[in-house]
This record gives structure tokens, sequence and C-alpha cells, in this order.
């Protein structure tokens, strides 16, 4: 059976339902971290950071979206070496603050500042996004992105899936300060920020600055602000089923509809595969059929057919959904003849189906062997409690975008 088509819509789908509650996004890939070198200008000093061991990426992305940090020892290591004789000779060694890798760093001509830019797979966000650390690898100050720039401005920063990118030009030390090109809304151009090098202060943006560049910044924000809390909003109402055409609210209710009714608490060695990373992935997918003249309608169309006859090694649990529902009901009859009984035992197939064509389709599959299931499409799906639970609180607008009352 192929799960490339469907595993990349499933994907895509979390990719877009994310984007409704942040700037838009980019997709990105990250390397694994590896060992890096930093030299100052003049050569005389390094620092080479050792990433810390993560293991699989994916494990790691699955630890953080169940929000669990890396166990300890702390890392990464830093070690930072000076040139002499033409020999290097360590000066201090550290394990720096951020949890698996700073992005860059940048060591002063003197060896008396090291800074560290960012974390690994999560540029501008965290607590770590500028860290400074003085001649004996002593912390002077680490610095979050709304300690750079003003909370609003993030908003309208240009931002991939994982990250803000909010630098749009090389740091550099001038005059006991560090100079910032911090990116403009659309990366359109870049403005300075000034952080002190004996104390990590950062100097407010020049005022005239500021103002030229409020205005896109507060608008961008606003929009952000309402996005996210529409989010939130439809996140804690009930489901109903869409009566929009629009392709991007069908995939919203087919995710948010098979998160909310998938069975909870379910054990993690509930198949052979469970120690498989990917075992969730291949044990539970939604199939849906594209209205015939959609992009890739055929390929979504095969992929539906071949998980309505495979049986229980391929998928555990399917979920099914067509917004034809005619359409949902001439596919199923025309699998089940194909399908010999008993041939879907242990397989928990589930149908957004309405009342008038359920009948048929638990009709034609009644002999298969499969668990099946109704999805009324007619009676809203609530929230889970759980999900309620997790759920972030709504977000306001910050006061420097209000309104002013005339």
């Amino acid at each position: 059976m192929r799960y490339s088509i469907a595993i990349l819509r499933m994907v895509v789908a979390l990719a877009a339902l994310f984007a409704l509650a942040v700037a838009p996004a980019r997709a990105d890939s990250w390397m694994s971290p590896q060992i890096a070198t930093y030299v100052s200008a003049s050569g005389q000093y390094r620092l080479t950071v050792v990433p810390r061991e993560i293991g699989s990426q994916l494990a790691y992305f699955e630890a953080k979206v169940r929000g669990e940090t890396l166990p300890e020892p702390e890392g990464p290591l830093g070690r930072f070496e000076r040139l002499e004789g033409g020999q290097w000779v360590s000066v201090w060694s550290r394990a720096l603050l951020n949890e698996v890798a700073p992005v860059d760093a940048l060591v002063s001509d003197d060896g008396q500042r090291v800074v560290t830019f960012d974390n690994w797979h999560s540029v501008g966000h965290g607590d770590h996004v500028v860290v400074l650390y003085g001649a004996d690898g002593g912390l002077i100050r680490s610095l979050r992105l709304d300690q750079i720039v003003p909370a609003y401005f993030i908003d309208g920063l240009p931002a991939s899936t994982s990250s803000i990118h909010w630098r749009n030009g090389e740091p550099r030390f001038a005059g006991g300060m560090l100079e910032l090109a911090v990116s403009e809304a659309g990366r359109e151009g870049s403005f300075p920020v000034r952080i002190a090098l004996a104390d990590a202060a950062v100097e407010p943006i020049a005022p005239d600055r500021l103002a030229a560049l409020a205005p896109k910044m507060c608008a961008t924000h606003i929009e952000r602000v309402a996005a996210f809390n529409g989010y939130i909003a439809y996140a804690r109402g009930d489901l109903a089923y869409p009566t929009s055409p629009d392709k991007d609210v069908w995939r919203r209710y087919l995710h948010h509809a098979t998160e909310r009714l998938k069975p909870r608490g379910e054990p993690k060695d509930a198949d052979a595969r469970a120690a498989d990373p990917y075992a969730r992935l291949f044990g539970e997918t939604t199939f849906e059929l594209l209205d015939k003249d959609a992009y890739m309608a055929d390929d979504f169309r095969d992929d539906f057919r071949q998980a309505l006859a495979a049986p229980l090694p391929d998928l555990r649990r399917r979920w099914f959904a067509a917004r034809d529902q005619d359409m949902l009901v001439a596919e199923v009859e025309r699998a089940a003849k194909k399908i010999k009984p008993g041939q879907l035992v242990g397989v928990d197939m589930r149908f957004l189906a309405d009342a008038a064509h359920w009948p048929r389709i638990s009709g034609a599959l009644a002999a298969s062997g499969a668990t099946l299931t109704q999805v009324d499409i007619g009676v809203p799906i609530p929230p889970h409690p759980d999900d309620l639970s997790k759920l972030p609180s709504e977000r306001t607008v910050d006061p420097a975008c209000a309104p002013v009352d005339r």
C-alpha cells in the first residue's frame, strides 16, 4: 500500500491549520546539529560548540510537542580557546544555555566577549535568542526576542514553520556595542539594534525609526491576534459540518473531527509496531475523496480505494470522508464487491456520513469483518475536555497598537 500521498496530505493539512493562528509561514528543513567553530576576526580566539546529542530528530520533535525538555546532562558544550605560539590553548569550557546548540556565534577580537544567537531548529524562539558570555565564560545576560524588539514587532517579522527570521544582516562589534540588523516586515529591509557589551543592555530603537516602523508592525500584529483568537474560538466551539466549498475550511473540519473523535488513552503498545516512531502516522490516517475536477483527485481516489480493501497490517484505524456523499457510497459499494468475507477483521473504519447514506455504506461492508462506525455529519462535534484544557488563552492587542480614543 502506498503511504506517500496520504502522509504528505496529512502533513500539509497540519501545516495549513497551524498557519491560521500564526504569521504566514514558509516550510523549512534543518540538518542535524553539527560541531561548529567560530573564530574571531583577528584569528586569535575561537569558540567550538559541541551540540547536545538528541538521538533522532523525530523523537526530539515529538518530545517538544509534548512540552518536554531534554534530560540532563545539560549542553551543548562550548570550548573557548586562545592561539599561542601556533597552538590553541584552552581559556574556558562550559555548558552553553541552549538546549541543543546555538545557530550562530560571534567572538570579539580581544576575547572578552562571546555572543551566541538563537537555538537549533527554533530561531527567534525561547529565552536564549541572544546570549552574551564574558572573558571567563560567565553569563552576562540572556535575551528573548521581545527584549530585543517591542513584543508587537514579532508578529511582523518573517517566519517559517519552525522559526522567526528576525536577523537580516551580519552582527558586528563596534565601539563597545553589539550591532544587530533586524528584519523589517516582509524582509523589505532592516533596522539597527544595539546591545552594550558591558551589561547587555539593549538600546531603545531611535524614535524616528520606531515611528516609521510601527504602523506596519502594528497592522500585522492586530491581524495575527485576530487570527489566533479566531482559531481558539473555533477549537473551543462545537464543530459543525461545513457548507462552504472552500477546501481549506473542509480540511480544517476533517482534521478537527478526527482529532476530537479518536479514542483517548490507548496504550502505546496497541499494535506490534508501537516502538516504531512512525507508528502513529501509519496506524491512523484520513482518506478523502476530492471533487472530480480537483487537483490530484485521481491520486486521492486511488489511496481511498486501497484503504477500503487493505487488511490489518497496513492501517489499524481509517477515516473516510467526501463532500459528495453519493460519491462516497459509490466508492464503498464498488470496493465491497472485491472484499472477501472477514478480510478486514481487526480494522476500525469510521465514515463521515449522513443518516441517508450510512445504511448503504454499512450494508456494503457488513461481511468484511471491519468494525464500522458512522460519524454523523448532521451532528456537531463538541471539543474533547482534554483538548480544551490544553488550549492557550486568547491574545490581546499590545497597548502600543491599540486605537487611541479621541
